[in-house]
């Protein structure tokens, strides 16, 4: 299994993807059939929903499923931000242990908050180059969700620059703007 579809679009193993969108239907629409064709390819899922709506999610793709794991933030946002070491290295000892490729998915849109306190646009932005990093290690596809209605320029810019593919439209582009980690 080299590749997998989103939206009518072939992505490569290890494929980070910033999908840019309008509303929570449009996201559902892009990843439902995203997360399902994976779970039907017998590939694990995760999925970071927005809050209250991790129920909805797992009745969407079909119910409780032994590789679908559906997380919300707690109270709405992630009280500290980004911690980006804590959340991939759980995310690597999953993807390490499930032993097939995995589909990544996150509606970030629980960063809204937490955008408003110092330092956090900067800390979202590492956690997107890290993720890159991460994710070019580990059989996986990667798709960061960022609502158009709930994010402006000054976030959508840096979110350009983090990831090494945008999706905007029906459009899978590789990003030439994407600033490659230094390692």
């Amino acid at each position: 299994m080299t590749s997998a579809v989103f939206d009518g679009v072939s992505l490569e193993l290890h494929s980070h993807v910033c999908v840019f969108h309008h509303g929570p239907a449009e996201r559902d629409e892009l990843l439902i059939p995203f997360l399902s064709d994976g779970l039907r390819r017998g590939e694990a899922c995760q999925y970071f929903a927005a809050a209250g709506e991790k129920a909805d999610a797992e009745q969407r793709l079909g119910g409780s499923h032994p590789r679908l794991q559906v997380h919300e933030p707690e109270g709405g946002d992630q009280c500290d931000g980004v911690d980006s070491e804590t959340v991939l290295a759980e995310l690597d000892e999953w993807s390490h242990c499930i032993g097939v490729p995995c589909r990544i998915a996150g509606d970030m849109g629980w960063m809204v908050r937490a955008l408003g306190r110092p330092g956090q646009l900067d800390a979202l932005f590492q956690h997107e180059v890290n993720a890159s990093v991460w994710v070019n290690r580990r059989p996986v596809y990667a798709l960061c969700f960022y609502d158009l209605d709930m994010f402006d320029g000054d976030v959508i810019v840096p979110m350009v620059n983090a990831h090494p593919q945008i999706w905007m439209t029906g459009v899978l582009l590789d990003n030439p703007y994407h600033r490659q980690p230094v390692l």
